[in-house]
């Protein structure tokens, strides 16, 4: 039931509206200029009640410090707050 509890404190997007959220949130950080998330991919929820994953972007500069750190955070992040409409 735990993980039942995480999904309901999860905001709901649209696919759409979180591909945009990841990328305005990845956008803050400068390391991370000019790299994008394309796809965000619905999976089954998770342990945690997460039912998405975001298609690595295939930017050079999206595998290489400080932007693959700061990519994996974000997207983490969001994952903790967000899921997708279903």
């Amino acid at each position: 039931m735990q993980g039942h509890d995480t999904l309901l404190r999860r905001q709901v997007l649209t696919l759409e509206s979180l591909r945009v959220l990841v990328n305005i949130e990845l956008n803050v950080h400068t390391e991370c200029h000019g790299v994008q998330v394309r796809r965000i991919i619905v999976i089954e929820p998770d342990i945690s009640g997460c039912n998405w994953q975001a298609e690595w972007p295939a930017l050079r500069a999206a595998t290489m410090e400080p932007c693959s750190s700061q990519l994996l955070a974000v997207i983490a992040q969001l994952r903790e707050r967000y899921n997708v409409e279903q």
